[in-house]
């Protein structure tokens, strides 16, 4: 990956967008992809959807998420310290501590989310998670009054951490669940641009919004592209690291490549053609078994209007959740360069019926 791009995707990930607050980062998704794309539109829900030969046959949806998890303050006690919401899922045990950007109208605070001293916790509570209602975010002020002139009721904070390279492909970051996913997408868009001559289906992107809070925007945006075919790119659990199981899990590692989602919400034919697809390029790709519901925006999709053929190729990542999510720079092109390949391959005699 050029430097070019990887600091496109550390400017992606530094502006904030927890669900329902995805704004500021749908603008730079707009503005990269307007120069590549016949057309960029945003939906009345926030989406943005971005459209590559849009009457070409059939019509495929490329989506991924672009809200991350976050905070949203609803009290102000008499010291001025923050009271908060989480926006999104979160493990209490991972946040006491945290620095984060409180993210004000006049710009960015830097805070951290306070808890007691572990010599002042009582025995029987150190070691436990605290209540997220206990935690608090400190931003430095002397009273209510200063924090309530430049923090009003509402606003958002995500975590502070931003984009570090690792070793070996990797980075870590917050958010990288999903603006991986959404980076991965949006590369793939300009690869197609670069091949558009050979494109015969219709291509949708979709920065879809709300996924952290209940799969919201992928389904909006699905009913109003109505395409054929829809792939969900997202990050899935990896067994690679100490306390997981590849029983439970699948044996799914990073920099093992793409991860191909197999069960009840995913058509059949788009399975096996993306198999197909990753190794006619001698791409190595893992599986992820679902005997149920997928947890990603394909749920939804799947059972847009009369029904949409359905794929997940996930990012593998560990630590989600965390303000240190870690994922590889290489499956994430290869990822792009499957998709790819798996969209100049569809014309108007791909047959998705199971």
């Amino acid at each position: 990956m050029n430097e070019t791009r990887l600091d496109f995707l550390r400017h992606l990930i530094a502006t904030p967008s927890p669900s329902g607050f995805e704004q500021p980062a749908q603008q730079l998704i707009r503005e990269d992809l307007a120069p590549i794309c016949d057309d960029v539109r945003t939906d009345v829900h926030g989406n943005v959807i971005a459209a590559l030969n849009p009457s070409g046959t059939p019509r495929v949806m490329l989506t991924a998420h672009c809200d991350e998890l976050g905070f949203i303050i609803r009290h102000i006690n008499e010291e001025g310290f923050l009271y908060f919401s989480p926006i999104g899922g979160f493990d209490p045990s991972t946040l006491a501590g945290s620095r984060v950007l409180v993210h004000a109208p006049s710009g960015p605070l830097l805070g951290v989310i306070g808890r007691p001293a572990v010599h002042t916790i009582s025995k029987d509570d150190r070691g436990k998670a605290p209540d997220l209602a206990e935690l608090w975010i400190d931003i430095g002020v002397a009273d209510k009054a200063e924090a309530q002139k430049l923090v009003p009721l509402g606003t958002v904070a995500t975590r502070a951490a931003e984009l570090e390279r690792l070793r070996n492909d990797l980075v870590v970051s917050r958010a990288l669940d999903n603006k991986s996913g959404i980076f991965t997408l949006i590369e793939t868009m300009h690869a197609l641009h670069a091949r558009r001559n050979e494109l015969k289906a219709g291509v949708f992107f979709a920065s879809a919004v709300q996924e952290e809070v209940g799969l919201r925007g992928a389904r909006t945006a699905a009913f109003s592209i109505d395409p054929l075919i829809a792939v969900a790119v997202d990050v899935t659990f990896t067994a690679d690291h100490p306390g997981t199981s590849k029983r439970d899990l699948g044996d799914i590692k990073l920099n093992g490549g793409p991860v191909l989602t197999i069960g009840g919400h995913v058509n059949p034919r788009v399975y096996q053609l993306l198999v197909q697809t990753a190794e006619a390029a001698g791409l190595a790709w893992q599986i992820d078994v679902q005997a149920s519901h997928t947890g990603t925006d394909a749920d939804m999709i799947q059972v847009t209007r009369a029904g949409v053929a359905t794929a997940v190729v996930s990012i593998p990542c560990r630590y989600m959740h965390t303000g240190s999510e870690t994922v590889s720079l290489k499956d994430m092109a290869e990822i792009s360069d499957l998709l790819t390949r798996f969209v100049l391959a569809l014309d108007a005699h791909t047959n998705v019926i199971p």
